[in-house]
């Protein structure tokens, strides 16, 4: 299908947040293409620009995908339009949410799909919202961010963008990337996400983080001088 980028009003977003419940639920399988082009449910946001219907298995590939269509559309702020982003949640359910080798599909909470636009706790957790905003702010450092398949935050994700006062932060961004991230198997490294342990992401996000913030300006800090503050704890993950 290519049709018009559109945007749910309130009873779109509400028949979407029905169909969630009943796929959840083993009484509905899918979104119908009706829901996506109902008058009274959505409405053409631009009607210039058209987007394809399609399958991705790639988040980089949906997310810098959607990101092209929408920065074309001139005037208005559409990162954090609730209406714009449940639709393409809808709109692009079997990419994100894939029917599984016995044909049913495992949905997770709302606000993966419905964007809350209010609560930061709510709105990184949306698969399609939350990386293209990243995008937008961080250019090639999202890379971290886009990694793996459209129906999952990775740990990344899960680590760094969860914490809205980091989560664009640059230095901490490319610091997280040499540290965490193996750029030939394009992945997180084996251990990173480990509970415990030296230097594991999850210190690095709840503790060395946050204490650095007491006293430095992360923001206006490299990656490279953010690691050279570490301590050692931290040389075993820093790849030459």
């Amino acid at each position: 299908m290519i049709t018009h980028i559109r945007r749910f009003n309130e009873l779109g977003i509400e028949k979407f947040r029905t169909l969630l419940h009943e796929v959840r639920d083993g009484e509905a399988d899918g979104v119908p293409d009706l829901l996506v082009t109902d008058g009274y449910s959505c409405e053409i946001i631009n009607a210039e620009l058209k987007i394809e219907r399609k399958k991705f298995d790639s988040k980089n590939e949906i997310i810098r995908y959607i990101y092209d269509k929408i920065s074309r559309i001139p005037g208005r702020n559409l990162l954090y339009d609730a209406g714009l982003w449940s639709w393409l949640s809808a709109f692009y359910f079997d990419s994100i949410c894939p029917q599984r080798s016995d044909g049913k599909r495992k949905v997770g909470e709302d606000s993966r799909y419905i964007l809350n636009a209010e609560e930061w706790n709510k709105y990184y957790r949306h698969l399609l919202a939350s990386p293209t905003r990243l995008l937008k702010e961080l250019d090639d450092l999202a890379k971290i961010y886009l990694a793996g398949t459209p129906d999952k935050n990775g740990d990344l994700h899960e680590s760094l963008a969860s914490r809205q006062e980091i989560a664009t932060c640059k230095g901490v961004i490319e610091a997280a990337t040499v540290l965490y991230w193996d750029k030939e198997k394009n992945k997180i490294k084996v251990g990173a996400r480990n509970k415990d342990g030296k230097g594991v992401l999850r210190r690095f996000t709840t503790s060395t983080i946050p204490q650095f913030q007491m006293t430095y300006d992360l923001n206006s800090m490299s990656g490279k001088e953010l690691i050279q503050l570490l301590p050692k704890e931290y040389e075993g993950w820093i790849t030459p």
